[in-house]
């Protein structure tokens, strides 16, 4: 009988050790104040941060089994921790989401104070919303477009494209034309002597002598057109300054006047010619003179 006695003693002994986990299991509290809350997600936070498995299901059993947060003013807030217990179902959890969400629940937590009934909203919408109810890094806030959607509709982004090829064609103008007038400076200050000595009658007959004996159509262009300002400047029509370019230079002549209208495409044509890639021939040379000897009819 005294044997019996033991025996029974000792099972209870055994399972009274073995349903210790499960009775703590059960007992684990539903309400905690904040700091205790902080404690428990440091705790979880700590563990994963070491990849200890064991230790993060110990720590979030205590937390899924919360149900309320008490504040100092004994106020209650209801908070689930489902997504805590979906993370860790997986025989192999994926252990860095379930660090930084709980970093971040921390970081918020720490920031906040809970002495207000402000606070107590804002420590509810950090417990029970974003980034809380879900934990998807991807998901980083994109640029707002929707006045912009509005705007233009579906061709937004047609719109930007268009855009883009505007901006690139205007830097390209705007770089061709600063070339273009360096090119002009320079080449003007190539032969000043030379051009200072010359009046307009030598120099149409220089261009006439270098398209007929050298064939340099390019070069006879060039002094048609020097012929031309020389003769502008000889008549007090237009000061002949060396330092302007061919745009200038019209943008001298007022606008709507008969030597406006010749001038043009005297100068259209020799930038086409001299700073352009047009190629120049007899026929080139001929009717550009055209265009210089009708010039010199406006009175």
């Amino acid at each position: 009988m005294y044997r019996i006695w033991r025996m029974l003693a000792g099972l209870l002994l055994v399972s009274g050790v073995l349903a210790q986990p499960l009775v703590a299991k059960a007992q684990a509290p539903e309400v905690v104040s904040v700091s205790e809350y902080t404690q428990l997600l440091r705790e979880a936070f700590t563990a994963a941060q070491r990849t200890d498995e064991i230790g993060l299901r110990e720590a979030s059993d205590k937390i899924v089994a919360l149900k309320h947060i008490r504040t100092r003013s004994e106020d209650l807030i209801e908070v689930n921790h489902q997504w805590l217990k979906d993370a860790l179902a997986s025989t192999t959890p994926n252990l860095p989401p379930i660090r930084d969400r709980l970093a971040a629940m921390l970081e918020a937590l720490t920031a906040g104070r809970e002495s207000g009934p402000q606070d107590l909203e804002t420590l509810t919408v950090i417990l029970n919303t974003d980034p809380f109810n879900k934990l998807k890094p991807q998901d980083a806030a994109a640029p707002d477009f929707s006045f912009l959607r509005w705007l233009f509709g579906e061709g937004l982004s047609s719109c930007f494209t268009v855009i883009a090829v505007v901006f690139v064609l205007g830097l390209i103008l705007y770089i061709a034309r600063t070339v273009q007038r360096s090119n002009v400076k320079v080449a003007r200050r190539k032969a000043p002597a030379e051009e200072q000595k010359l009046t307009s009658v030598q120099a149409i007959e220089r261009a006439d002598k270098v398209a007929a004996e050298e064939a340099n159509f390019r070069d006879a262009v060039r002094y048609l057109y020097l012929s031309t300002l020389l003769w502008l400047e000889e008549r007090g029509m237009l000061r002949y300054d060396r330092t302007l370019t061919n745009r200038e230079v019209l943008a001298a002549v007022p606008s709507n006047t008969p030597l406006h209208q010749r001038l043009a495409p005297v100068i259209q044509t020799f930038d086409r010619v001299w700073y352009g890639i047009a190629e120049v021939d007899q026929t080139t040379f001929d009717q550009y003179r055209q265009q210089v000897t009708s010039l010199r009819e406006v009175r």
